[in-house]
């Protein structure tokens, strides 16, 4: 029975080391300092164990708002994709409406792609989840999380490509991804600094044609040609996550690939099931892109050098891993960067919103096509030719702004879960006061409430008082131990509960 003022469970048994009963008190650390051309928006906080909170911070760590949580942790890393090798190692690597993905391996002599450590939303945690799916899956050593595809730090709150991870160690001290780093799913602790370059892209455009200028424009105004379009894009196919995008935003940016959708948000069901709902195209460095098996497709714009008798010249490596088109400064901030067209040297305009694939979609015969099915009388003589990214200029007071409504909007599932007695509501002073399989074993009874120790009782009758007022409403994570003389754990039970003190809740069995 939970009452608002009562509590009362019976503990199972479970494991604890000692000494992640000691580090569980450390405060949070102060981040590293952000060198001279680089800024900290945020950072993300994830605890490697099952309900561990996923939590952001945009005051340099001293508090954190959580955001979600971790459903199943990661086990270990699984051999990665070819442009995770561009990536830094202990860096992120990927970052996608649908997944992160975390580089933790060097360089390897035997050409293996990288170890990533992958990060998944819900809607590819379940059985179902990777129906059809052909991109890089986390696989069972992955971490799953219970944020939707498409939000939080799949969106908005989402790391930029380079940006570092770091362990956070007993002590409190944030440390570089060790070279040996593993998972174990037993609570270690994930910390990604987000920083943005203080003098970032702003507008990229990009002529639709060989030898076409990708010009960038940066923040204060400056605007100089990065590189040469080898290939133009003429169409589209499907892209994983895309229907979790929406038409002209960008779905995935990584070291060797921006995919950008043209398809509407529609999460009604998996992916790969019932009618076709992905759509977009990829902007790709064209020696990376010649490594793939989507080698000079009709989806794929290619990026590079052009000799001057219009070839591309001998593929290397070249814009892979490089700032500022696959590294530091295009990622999935707010709404994702906007992307745009002219068509026939027009005005900008949205792109069309097309599904499945169609390999003429963006030339005159294609577009005329899909305009023809939608009963317009529109004509294109010669397509798509020119593509615009604008990119959003986040600051930290406006990433305040979007951790509140991350936050509020979370906050609301939870409590809406709650209301469905899935999770016990509490307010006000609650009392626990556990049933004990063998009190003569037990020295101390303690309450830890999302990793942090609140309450410690080392004497008869073991009635813990947790006062809830001085909490934000919202769930949390508990747990009570019980103890024997030595601080080994002889039982535990965790438990959700939702903390709301707006207003008195009785909660019935």
């Amino acid at each position: 029975m939970f009452t608002r003022r009562h509590f009362l469970t019976t503990l199972a048994f479970g494991a604890l080391t000692p000494p992640a009963i000691a580090a569980a008190q450390e405060d949070t650390p102060k981040p590293e300092p952000a060198s001279d051309n680089m800024v900290e928006l945020h950072r993300i906080r994830i605890v490697n164990r099952r309900l561990g909170t996923i939590q952001v911070s945009t005051n340099e760590g001293d508090t954190w708002s959580v955001v979600g949580r971790v459903t199943q942790p990661s086990t270990g890393a699984s051999e990665g994709y070819i442009a995770a090798e561009y990536a830094p190692r202990g860096s992120v690597a990927a970052v996608a409406v649908h997944g992160l993905r975390i580089r933790v391996s060097g360089e390897d002599p035997q050409l293996h792609a990288p170890l990533v450590l992958g990060i998944s939303p819900k809607e590819l945690s379940g059985d179902k989840a990777n129906y059809g799916y052909g991109g890089h899956r986390a696989g069972t050593v992955g971490m799953k999380t219970d944020i939707p595809a498409g939000t939080s730090i799949f969106r908005e709150l989402a790391p930029l490509p380079g940006n570092m991870v770091y362990t956070e160690s007993r002590t409190g001290k944030l440390v570089p991804l060790p070279e040996d780093f593993k998972p174990y799913g037993q609570g270690e602790v994930l910390v990604i600094l987000v920083r943005v370059p203080t003098k970032r892209l702003s507008e990229l455009v990009i002529e639709n044609k060989l030898g076409g200028k990708v010009t960038g424009t940066f923040m204060g105004g400056e605007s100089r040609v990065l590189t040469q379009v080898v290939k133009p894009v003429q169409g589209v196919g499907r892209f994983d996550g895309t229907s979790y995008t929406g038409v002209g935003r960008i779905n995935t940016a990584h070291t060797g690939v921006i995919t950008v959708s043209t398809a509407p948000i529609d999460a009604r069901s998996p992916e790969g099931e019932g009618k076709e709902r992905r759509g977009g195209f990829q902007i790709s460095p064209v020696w990376h892109n010649g490594r793939t098996e989507e080698h000079g497709a009709p989806m794929m714009l290619l990026l590079g050098t052009v000799g001057v008798d219009g070839r591309p010249t001998p593929r290397r490596k070249d814009l892979e891993g490089t700032a500022p088109l696959f590294l530091n400064h295009i990622g999935l901030f707010g709404e994702s960067a906007l992307v745009d067209c002219q068509i026939d040297g027009g005005d900008w305009e949205p792109l069309p919103t097309v599904l499945g694939v169609r390999l003429d979609a963006f030339i005159a015969d294609g577009l005329n096509d899909l305009w023809k099915a939608a009963g317009s009388p529109r004509t294109a003589s010669r397509g798509v030719t020119a593509l615009r990214l604008r990119l959003p200029q986040p600051t930290v007071e406006t990433m305040k702004l979007v951790v509140e409504t991350t936050l509020e909007r979370y906050r609301s599932v939870r409590l809406a879960e709650a209301k469905t007695n899935k999770t016990p509501m509490v307010s006000g002073v609650v009392t626990i006061n556990p049933t004990l399989t063998d009190p003569t074993r037990v020295a101390f009874v303690r309450l830890t409430v999302d990793g942090k120790i609140k309450a410690l009782k080392n004497f008869a009758p073991f009635i813990i008082t947790w006062d809830t007022t001085r909490l934000a409403d919202g769930e949390y994570f508990i747990e009570v131990e019980a103890m024997d003389s030595s601080g080994a754990v002889l039982a535990t039970t965790p438990r959700r509960v939702f903390v709301l003190n707006r207003k008195t809740v009785t909660v019935g069995n």
